[in-house]
């Protein structure tokens, strides 16, 4: 009889564990992991996105400036600096004042005349403005002058107003003036990558879009980011 009795108490136990109230906390418990998956899912999917968007921004700047294509079209009264030529002439800086065929003839600083050819001049650009920074936001909206751009690092040497320390801003980070001659570089849609190197004007900016309306030689207008061409 006490034998009987203890295997009813032991297998009232085991009902009793295997019985609703444990399968109640069971399934309270399974929220629980699934919420605990859930968040560690979620925490991954922003990780991802984080990732994403700062590989986007790197992106972003990767733009190929070496580029070539036909002569910059200057004309009359544009500021430029001679460069790649021999001589102490290397590096001054004149106004253009004609062509004489294929070259421009341009009245030095020191009162010359040259003739030289288009590749031989760097346009100087006055009254561009400075636009996005966000480490010295302060500059924003200044004007600035560029002498230079280097292709290989794709950036300007520049100087603010009333400064004689260079600068130096990537094409996203400043505003051509209207009539600024320029170069398209950095475009990937196989709709216009072959624009790439072809010359072409500032005809004017749009700050909602942030985008410039560029003239090309056919007279043609297209809309191009601000990092997709420069001086």
């Amino acid at each position: 009889y006490r034998y009987y009795c203890y295997r009813y108490y032991l297998g009232m136990g085991g009902m009793e564990d295997s019985g609703p109230g444990f399968g109640r906390q069971r399934q309270q418990q399974r929220p629980s992991r699934s919420n605990s998956r859930s968040s560690s899912s979620k925490h991954k999917n922003n990780a991802d996105r984080r990732s994403s968007q700062r590989t986007g921004a790197r992106d972003a700047d990767d733009v190929n400036y070496m580029v070539t294509g036909r002569e910059l079209e200057f004309v009359p009264d544009i500021h430029v600096k001679l460069k790649g030529v021999a001589g102490p002439q290397n590096g001054m800086e004149g106004h253009i004042v004609g062509r004489a065929g294929n070259r421009y003839r341009v009245r030095l600083s020191s009162g010359s005349l040259v003739e030289v050819s288009g590749r031989n001049l760097q346009q100087i650009v006055h009254g561009a403005t400075l636009v996005n920074l966000h480490v010295r936001p302060e500059l924003n909206g200044q004007r600035v002058r560029l002498v230079a751009f280097d292709p290989v690092r794709g950036k300007y040497q520049g100087y603010l107003t009333g400064s004689s320390q260079p600068q130096l801003i990537r094409p996203k980070n400043v505003i051509l003036p209207h009539g600024t001659k320029v170069r398209v570089a950095g475009l990937v849609s196989p709709k216009w990558a072959h624009l790439n190197g072809e010359p072409a004007t500032i005809k004017s900016f749009d700050s909602r879009d942030n985008r410039y309306q560029i003239l090309r030689m056919d007279g043609s207008t297209i809309s191009i980011p601000l990092r997709n061409c420069f001086a």
